[in-house]
């Protein structure tokens, strides 16, 4: 107890040690921190001294001056109002007259006596106003719109915005002549040696990229004639002359291609604009040329994921390429690439003109049904059976569906109503733990062979003479007599003649399975007896449709003929 006392005396001591000197060090620091501030003040104050007489002095040789002079003539402009203020109330006793004589009096000598404050004013209000009437002049200027006048010689052609617009313009005058052919190219060809000049102009005056187009190719040696452009993805395909004849063509190839079904909708995939304007005459064709120019196919190249099975003669033939083309598309011998998940490059024919249609399908697709898994308590571990059957159900669909080409290239379910709710499978499975005895009327979940001393499988299960044979046939060397057992515990439900099976014996197991025991010479048990794995039960005859002695063994799960196989061996 005593040094346990000594123990904590000694601790707290310690405590105490630690905690003075840590007062002592912030002590020590504070103040030592506070001294370094006051020296550090002191010698910015030294330093910054001169600094601050040198900006006094300036200040007072300078600026100084003016401010006290403002002061003082204020101070006196001051004074004159009260005293001007004065003779004007006193005046006003006399008359009208008498007030303005005296107010215009006292402005000329007040103007005389306080002409400095009237130049100071002067000399700082005159830079000022200066500034702001240069700004304001910048701004006036700035805000002017400036277009160039293209001009060719002395002839004013129009006012564009920029040189880009020119540019443009000349970009089309070049597309316009692409179908002139090479003996006509210097004659139809356009010389352009344009002048620009600034000027003010408002900007709804400003000419467009395709006026100037059809200003340029009037100043061309061609012959020109106004005619519809069709551009495609701003690419000239061609001009026709009558527009008319053009929207006919678009229309007549939308019209195509919807063929009899008129709830769908049609566009183009690419970008189609048409532009009425001044053409060479050389470069303007029919509707029908036109027709072939649009509807014509061109290669496209097409991704392709390679599948089990495949193989480059089959890929090549099913997309109408030679094998040499295959190979050539993917940059050598197709044979290495034949993997599962390889994508391959191929090509296919499409029209160069593209046609989008959008529709709505209906449809109708099953819903399938979920299996539910039921326990039962009272049923053991190996116990399953079918309670319900599953049916799927079935709904209508409503898709939004997008075709190019012909091929579908997307599908949106845009509404959905279920016409019939699917069924749910239901199955009940047992979820007690069999015993590892098994005593009688219990099933070990196990089968074992059902003649201890035959083994000779003369019966498959299998089909025999037209029918099939939903059992297995054992016999063996004088099988006449010889002892049939229970293959698993259970409950005797059946035990007689039936038809075609002679004398046989049926046997519930509990747990979904029966089994039958056919063509006996001998019952032992009867209806209603249960039975152990393994026990004595009939013996092995030839009754009922046999040919000679044998057992006729079934394993039934659920209604269901099994293969016995499955479950024994001899």
């Amino acid at each position: 107890m005593q040094n346990k006392k000594e123990r904590v005396s000694a601790l707290f001591s310690t405590v105490k040690r630690y905690l003075l000197a840590f007062s002592r060090f912030v002590y020590v620091v504070g103040i030592q921190s506070v001294r370094i501030l006051k020296r550090f003040s002191r010698r910015l104050s030294r330093f910054l001294r001169p600094l601050f007489r040198f900006l006094q002095r300036l200040y007072r040789a300078t600026l100084g001056k003016q401010v006290s002079k403002i002061r003082k003539e204020l101070h006196s402009l001051r004074h004159g109002f009260s005293i001007a203020w004065g003779r004007i109330r006193r005046a006003r006793a006399q008359g009208f007259l008498r007030t303005a004589w005296e107010s215009l009096l006292v402005a000329g000598r007040g103007l005389v006596r306080h002409r400095n404050i009237v130049g100071l004013v002067f000399n700082i209000a005159a830079p000022i106003a200066a500034v702001l009437f240069l700004a304001h002049t910048i701004q006036y200027w700035n805000n002017l719109e400036y277009g160039l006048v293209l001009s060719y010689g002395n002839q004013t052609v129009a006012t564009i915005r920029d040189e880009q617009v020119f540019d443009q313009a000349l970009e089309m005058v070049t597309e316009r002549m692409v179908h002139d052919t090479a003996e006509n190219e210097e004659e139809n060809s356009v010389s352009l040696t344009p002048t620009f000049s600034l000027k003010i102009m408002d900007t709804s005056a400003y000419a467009e990229a395709a006026d100037v187009c059809d200003l340029l190719i009037r100043q061309s040696n061609g012959i020109i004639e106004e005619a519809t452009g069709l551009y495609m993805d701003g690419e000239l395909m061609g001009a026709v002359r009558s527009s008319a004849d053009l929207n006919h063509l678009l229309s007549t190839i939308l019209e195509e291609a919807v063929g009899e079904d008129t709830e769908c909708e049609a566009s183009f995939v690419q970008d189609i604009e048409l532009v009425t304007g001044l053409f060479p005459t050389s470069s303007v064709i029919t509707a029908d040329e036109m027709k072939e120019i649009l509807t014509e196919n061109e290669q496209e190249k097409v991704s392709y994921t390679v599948k089990d099975g495949d193989t480059p003669i089959t890929i090549a033939k099913e997309h109408g390429l030679t094998l040499d083309e295959l190979n050539a598309l993917n940059g050598g011998n197709v044979e290495d690439l034949m993997y599962a998940g390889t994508k391959l490059t191929l090509q296919r024919e499409v029209p160069r003109l593209s046609v989008q249609i959008t529709k709505t399908e209906t449809h109708k697709v099953e819903i399938p049904y979920e299996t539910i898994t039921k326990k039962d308590s009272t049923q053991y571990t190996d116990y399953s059976k079918v309670t319900q059957e599953g049916k799927n159900g079935v709904e209508k669909r409503v898709d939004k569906v997008t075709y190019v080409n012909g091929e579908e290239t997307s599908r949106e379910t845009i509404s959905s109503t279920v016409l019939k709710e699917p069924t749910d499978k239901v199955i009940v499975t047992g979820t007690k733990k069999r015993p590892l005895y098994t005593g009688p009327g219990e099933s070990s979940g196990k089968f074992q062979w059902p003649t201890p001393s035959l083994n000779i499988i003369t019966t498959y299960y299998e089909y025999r003479w037209g029918s099939f044979h939903p059992a297995l046939d054992i016999s063996g060397y004088s099988a006449y007599g010889k002892s049939i057992v229970a293959s698993d515990g259970g409950t005797v439900v059946a035990s007689g003649w039936g038809n075609g099976y002679g004398n046989r014996i049926i046997i519930d197991h509990g747990n979904g399975y029966r089994t039958l025991y056919a063509h006996c010479s001998e019952l032992l048990v009867s209806v209603g007896t249960k039975v152990s794995k393994g026990q004595l039960i009939a013996r092995v005859g030839s009754t009922g449709n046999s040919t000679g002695p044998h057992l006729h063994f079934e394993i039934i799960l659920n209604g269901v003929k099994q293969n016995p196989l499955n479950y024994v061996s001899g």
